[in-house]
């Protein structure tokens, strides 16, 4: 019976022995595994930040384009109601950049569609058909009942400028859907084409919004007003005139500047239009942040 005991006993030992030694392997060999993925982790992290700091460097191919348009119209109790679209529509460069243009110019139109960016037809025709939609049941049954009466909304994304740095999109937006008169807008949106980056005001110094705000005020009464006396102040309607803010709409990067503009209504009435100012990017250079100065080639960072 003692015998028979001390052969269990043995065999319970041994038994505890190939566990651990298998605990302890396979510990050994998690431990491994884990010095190995983080000296991968590691690797990875280098290549990624190496690549993310080259970016700068790149200098992608132009954004190819191909004119796409339609137009069409519907016409309820005599009144006609139209749409144009037209486009630069991207179709070939860097992938980021082609489809952060698209995804914008999706945006711009309301931001409903749901299909793929790179069907720009099918992109347009969902466009078209929601304007006619909101022709019909909102703007023609509330327009007065006058003979000759039509409403429109012409749209137009075009491509307005390119280097090899960045590319610069214009998006107008004209029409008339009653009322004592019609309406237009215009936005810029410039694409950084290293990796599609959106450009706006993150690329001024933030410690100096307030000068270049001063700046602009400066340029828009010179330039738009062609005057810098107080009776141009009288067609802002904002109610502190010491204050002028920069536009809503992002700053447009065309060839010979920095381009701000502000839609009607923003800072003054209908009849003064929309006041905007090009600003040369000699006088920008302070404001830039290293990134923007990059982007434009000025100051020694261009070099780098």
């Amino acid at each position: 019976m003692f015998f028979f005991k001390g052969k269990c006993i043995f065999a319970a030992v041994k038994i505890i022995e190939i566990v651990m030694k298998k605990t302890l392997i396979a510990v050994g060999f998690f431990c491994g595994l884990m010095v190995m993925l983080a000296g991968c982790k590691t690797k990875i992290d280098t290549q990624a930040l190496n690549t993310l700091t080259s970016l700068s460097q790149i200098t992608p191919a132009d954004i190819k384009t191909r004119p796409m348009s339609l137009a069409d119209s519907v016409t309820i109790g005599g009144i006609t109601g139209t749409i144009k679209i037209e486009t630069d529509f991207p179709e070939s460069g860097n992938f980021f950049v082609v489809n952060n243009v698209r995804e914008w110019m999706s945006e711009q139109m309301g931001g409903t569609y749901e299909g793929s960016l790179e069907n720009g037809a099918k992109m347009l025709e969902h466009y078209k058909s929601s304007v006619l939609n909101d022709f019909q049941q909102n703007v023609i049954p509330d327009m007065p009942r006058i003979k000759g009466m039509s409403c429109y909304k012409d749209i137009k994304l075009t491509k307005m400028y390119e280097t090899d740095r960045y590319v610069t999109y214009l998006y107008t937006q004209e029409g008339y859907a009653g009322g004592a008169h019609g309406w237009y807008l215009m936005q810029g949106q410039t694409f950084r084409k290293s990796d599609g980056r959106r450009i706006d005001y993150d690329i001024f110094r933030a410690e100096l919004m307030d000068e270049l705000a001063d700046l602009v005020k400066d340029n828009i009464f010179t330039q738009y007003f062609e005057s810098n006396t107080e009776d141009m102040e009288n067609l802002l309607t904002m109610e502190n005139n010491d204050f002028f803010p920069l536009p809503q709409s992002a700053p447009i990067f065309r060839e010979d500047g920095v381009e701000f503009v502000y839609q009607q209504y923003e800072i003054a009435c209908y009849a003064a239009g929309m006041p905007a100012c090009v600003i040369s990017y000699d006088l920008l250079e302070p404001f830039l942040t290293q990134a923007g100065k990059w982007l434009v080639n000025v100051g020694h960072v261009a070099e780098n």
